[in-house]
């Protein structure tokens, strides 16, 4: 989690969420698949990992401060505030593309999700026949664990 952001981080933000959005709107695409192609997928998890008892705790007993700052509060909300206007905005959009252009629309999905498996591929140290089956088990599981032994 970067400490100091400023309103133009945000902003990319939210245009990332847009695109989470998008994706979420197409079936078979998931928004997560965007989040690691951007480069926001271990954030994302670690912020939604972090609203645990503790955290919680904090909200429920009035130390909203450290409730916010403990739960990466500015980024999941430039995120879901992103997603929000993209499925709201861009749904009909997209419905419409998918009726009447489904070919661009699902090759331009295709081309995201097959360059999110290369950037997944650059991660992994050695391949063999353990790790391809993890890799692909982990990673349609949307778990950003991976083996790589």
């Amino acid at each position: 989690m970067p400490n100091k952001r400023n309103l133009k981080d945000y902003g990319f933000l939210v245009l990332k969420g847009m695109g989470m959005g998008a994706a979420d709107v197409v079936p078979g695409v998931s928004g997560g698949t965007i989040a690691f192609i951007v480069g926001i997928y271990e954030e994302l998890i670690d912020s939604i990992k972090s609203i645990n008892g503790t955290t919680l705790k904090q909200l429920f007993t009035g130390k909203i401060a450290a409730f916010w700052k403990g739960i990466n509060a500015n980024f999941l909300l430039s995120i879901v505030g992103g997603i929000g206007i993209s499925i709201f905005s861009l749904a009909k959009i997209i419905t419409y593309l998918l009726v009447y252009h489904p070919i661009l629309v699902w090759s331009f999905f295709f081309g995201l999700v097959l360059a999110s498996t290369w950037f997944v591929s650059k991660d992994i140290k050695q391949w063999n026949w353990k790790t391809i089956l993890s890799d692909r088990f982990l990673y349609h599981r949307g778990d950003s664990r991976r083996d790589s032994e």
